[in-house]
């Protein structure tokens, strides 16, 4: 009893002992995976389903406390001071971005918002409506403007002006919408009406606007916070428009080969500068003091995220790939995704420490943390994230700011232990490379060859290169007599240089064999026959021999074989081509031409 007593006890603490190993495993393991992330708020309702370019975080009342600003879809914009709304108001027209920028350096500096709209940028300062920036309208193409002269005249023939239109169109003139507009009604009596009804309106005739795509903002001359600084707009006609510190005049413009998608500044104005734009056509161009360089960056899909990481650019695909060049032009590496980017966007801290990281959100929920190359954390949202932003939310600078496809609203605050280094994530071969590979002993066979080939290195080395060298010149022989005989793709017998090619067109069971036939020589060739033979009893050729008064060099000429496949089983067979020489008894050149499987004749049964 006391024996069996003693193994009980001996038992438990063994259970003990594993039991408590197993348990800080486990911590180990949630310890290992705690995310770098705490919940700072989470509002189901919000009732915001915003874009990136959607949400910015600026220090409007200069007081250190940072707001979220907000537009959205539905033509709003809203400022949260922590969890509560502070302001609302209604916009004009459908917003596609919100930066906030100083105009001039005040005492406290005090931001303003700029919202783009359609073809204007808003301005908002104080939190209330200051004033307008439009954008240049269009230049109309003078084909359109002569043809919209015409029409307006008294008398003017509608329908002529219509099939103008419609050719300058087919012509490749980028015409108006107004043209269009035109174009697109096809009854007589409603053009007629279009065109007296702006007829009314010649003030306003031909008045071409265009929409802004993307909005940054670039600093002027101090790399400050609160610096002077200036906006960067990305248009639908292919511009970048700069405008100056007080958003009212232009101060550089430069044409691009495609439609800005996404733009990333670096530099100053007044000093140096680079705009890195993604655009529609899968390219990404840079600007560099006003001018485009010559190095492009090829994208195989199209771009859906653009993020400047110090000197390399992050470029998120369609095809869930996240490449990373350098600012010139050269690739450093590719990160491949399991499902589509929503959307991208850099994580820099300055103030408690120096840290920059790359977050990605998927399609699938998931908000992935990389430093370079390396994947640092993944957080689940479980919704679909639309825009993400990061930047100083209140007093907090590693602050993110998720906005999903539900209306909901989410923040999360970066801890600030936490570790973004690179080093702190397990890099390498994967551990299947630490298991040795059973790879047999050393025989008396192989220490005896391995002996032989160090000591007889020279001649083993001799003995290749010299078959090596009889390989060679064999095969040269053997091309030489292929081209002497006319059995090649071309040929120099008898002094003539002449290229013969034949193709099979049909599928049975009448056929036709294109033949081309090429000079390649500097000297014209006169009466040269060409002969087709072939399998009679599977083949009737109507017409077997051909005559060619003159080949004139570099010129080629085609010829068509009629062929029938005569066999009922549809055999196949090939034909050859010889082209003949009136000089010589062997070709000047041949060919060979596998003919493919006879389809059965169709029979009509009535």
């Amino acid at each position: 009893a006391a024996r069996s007593r003693e193994a009980v006890m001996a038992d438990a603490a063994a259970g003990g002992e594993g039991s408590a190993a197993a348990s800080s495993e486990v911590a180990e393991e949630k310890k290992e995976k705690k995310s770098p992330w705490l919940d700072a708020w989470h509002d189901p309702v919000a009732g915001l389903s915003c874009y990136s370019s959607f949400i910015c975080m600026s220090d409007l009342a200069a007081d250190g406390d940072h707001r979220l600003i907000m537009v959205d879809m539905k033509k709003r914009i809203r400022i949260y001071k922590g969890t509560t709304i502070q302001w609302e108001h209604k916009l004009p027209d459908v917003p596609c971005a919100v930066q906030s920028f100083y105009h001039e350096v005040g005492h406290p500096p005090l931001p303003t918002l700029a919202v783009a709209s359609g073809h204007r940028v808003l301005i908002y300062r104080n939190m209330r409506p200051s004033m307008q920036y439009r954008l240049p309208p269009l230049e109309i193409d003078p084909v359109e403007l002569q043809i919209w002269e015409e029409l307006t005249k008294e008398g003017a023939d509608i329908a002529l002006g219509f099939e103008k239109l419609n050719n300058a169109r087919e012509n490749g003139t980028a015409l108006s919408n107004q043209s269009i507009d035109l174009l697109a009604l096809e009854d007589p009596e409603a053009q007629a009406e279009y065109v007296r009804a702006n007829k009314s309106n010649k003030e306003n005739l031909l008045q071409q606007q265009t929409s802004i795509t993307c909005m940054e903002v670039l600093k002027q001359n101090m790399d400050e916070p609160t610096a002077v600084s200036m906006l960067v707009i990305g248009t639908e006609n292919k511009m970048v428009y700069i405008l100056d510190s007080s958003a009212l005049n232009l101060a550089a413009k430069v044409k691009l080969d495609a439609v800005p998608t996404f733009i990333s500044v670096l530099g100053l104005f007044d000093v140096e500068y680079r705009i890195t734009v993604a655009c529609r056509d899968g390219n990404i161009y840079t600007i560099k003091n006003g001018q485009v360089l010559s190095n492009v960056i090829e994208l195989e899909t199209q771009p859906v995220g653009l993020v400047r990481f110090d000197k390399n650019v992050y470029v998120g695909c369609m095809d869930n790939v996240i490449h990373c060049f350098h600012f010139k032009g050269k690739k450093n590496h590719s990160i491949y995704l399991p499902c589509p980017i929503s959307c991208m966007s850099l994580l820099q801290i300055t103030k408690s420490r120096v840290a920059k990281a790359l977050v990605v959100a998927l399609q699938n929920g998931e908000v992935r943390l990389y430093n370079g190359k390396h994947l640092i954390s993944t957080i689940q949202t479980n919704d679909v994230v639309t825009g993400l932003k990061l930047g100083t939310f209140g007093r907090e600078e590693g602050s993110m700011v998720l906005s999903f496809k539900s209306g909901a609203l989410m923040v999360k605050i970066l801890q600030r232990n936490a570790n973004l280094d690179s080093t702190s994530v397990s890099t390498g071969p994967p551990p299947e490379q630490d298991i040795p590979l059973d790879v047999p002993k050393k025989t008396k066979l192989y220490v005896e060859q391995t002996s032989r080939e160090r000591e007889q290195a020279i001649d083993m080395h001799r003995t290749f290169q010299r078959d090596l060298c009889k390989l060679r010149l064999s095969t040269a022989r053997a091309y030489v007599n292929l081209l002497g005989t006319g059995h090649g793709p071309s040929s120099s017998a008898g002094g003539a240089q002449v290229r013969l090619n034949a193709s099979v067109v049909g599928m049975g069971p009448q056929f036709k064999i294109v033949v081309r036939v090429q000079n390649a020589g500097v000297h014209a060739l006169h009466d040269v026959p060409m002969h087709c033979t072939t399998n009679q009893n599977l083949y009737r050729m109507p017409k077997p021999c051909f005559y060619l008064p003159i080949l004139v060099p570099q010129q080629v000429y085609l010829l068509e074989v009629p062929l029938t496949c005569i066999n009922e089983n549809g055999g196949t067979d090939s034909v050859r081509i010889f082209l003949c020489s009136s000089t010589s008894n062997q070709p000047i050149i041949s060919a060979m031409i596998n003919m493919p499987i006879s389809e059965p004749p169709l029979l009509d049964a009535f």
